[in-house]
């Protein structure tokens, strides 16, 4: 173990080495959002109506990109962000990347894409964030559409905070964190083989999919970033709203809950237990996919979405 992690200590010395700015592919957006600076990447007629896409835990902007084409093409403004620590946005000064801070970061970019409110997607970890978001302010939100999200979803009642002594003790070292992060999950050579565990076509799992998904690899502390984010994700004791039942009981602004009927990930129950709370809603089931349906049948899912942000539950 000592040995991997030296060697993924080594590795990251001369990965990670370009200033965010500079890696960014060419065209990015930045928007001063909240506390930090947030890269976004656009589809679509300036002028048409806001979708604004929020990823899931390793993805980023670019792995929309057998997707938001579709979804330009269907009349929208599509602009997806990058949720800190992951893609091309800064890390926060402050190292918080709890579900308010990043729901308030998704908030301060809807803002700045005009008076109209805007159609939110977030998938996977960004559907947490995302829901977070629509509750802060549903004013700024037409319509949310969650996509085999990890909400997380608890119980009313507040409970004690309780933290692994395990975890603590691994995550709470800053070098320690950081070289378990690069010797696994950004480790290039692993990338497909963690992929594959989110999904039930392991075949659509190539490597230039896989490509897709390491290009932000190279930015300076990216993998320091996704430490101290894991350590917050595992350690932290945040109860926000959007993990209550009653919060969505109270949400009146039209949801769609999209799902893989093969997502292990996040079941399907998960979708149904929210689609119970739900004033307004409707869920579509995927069928033959898992956790990231975008990319496991790109024509099913862009054929559904489509057709969801067309028409309101």
């Amino acid at each position: 173990m000592a040995g991997v992690l030296i060697n993924g200590q080594v590795r990251l010395a001369s990965a990670e080495t370009q200033a965010r700015a500079q890696a960014a592919p060419a065209g990015a957006l930045w928007f001063q959002a909240h506390d930090t600076r947030i890269h976004a990447r656009e589809w679509g007629r300036r002028d048409a109506p806001p979708l604004l896409l929020v990823h899931g835990t390793g993805a980023w902007a670019g792995t929309w990109v057998s997707n938001a084409q579709a979804m330009a093409d269907a009349g929208f403004r599509v602009v997806a962000i990058d949720l800190p620590p992951f893609g091309y946005s800064e890390l926060p000064a402050n190292g918080d990347y709890s579900r308010i801070a990043q729901a308030r970061r998704i908030q301060a970019v809807a803002a700045q894409l005009g008076p109209q409110p805007v159609t939110l997607l977030g998938h996977s970890f960004g559907g947490g964030p995302s829901a977070e978001a629509a509750m802060l302010d549903p004013s700024r939100i037409a319509h949310l559409v969650l996509v085999d999200a990890a909400i997380g979803l608890q119980g009313d009642e507040e409970k004690p905070c309780e933290n692994p002594a395990v975890a603590e003790a691994v995550l709470g070292w800053p070098g320690l964190r950081t070289a378990l992060v690069g010797a696994t999950a950004t480790e290039p050579h692993l990338t497909q083989h963690w992929l594959r565990q989110f999904v039930a076509r392991t075949e659509v799992i190539t490597p230039a999919r896989a490509a897709i998904y390491q290009q932000p690899f190279t930015v300076q502390h990216f993998s320091a970033g996704l430490g101290d984010w894991a350590r917050q994700f595992a350690l932290g004791c945040e109860r926000p709203a959007s993990v209550k039942p009653r919060s969505y009981r109270a949400y009146a602004s039209p949801v769609t809950l999209v799902w893989g009927a093969e997502d292990t990930v996040t079941p399907l129950a998960q979708a149904q237990a929210l689609k119970a709370q739900l004033p307004r809603v409707r869920l579509v089931v995927l069928p033959g996919v898992g956790h990231i349906p975008q990319i496991e049948d790109v024509t099913l899912f862009n054929t559904r979405i489509v057709e969801v942000l067309r028409t309101l539950p």
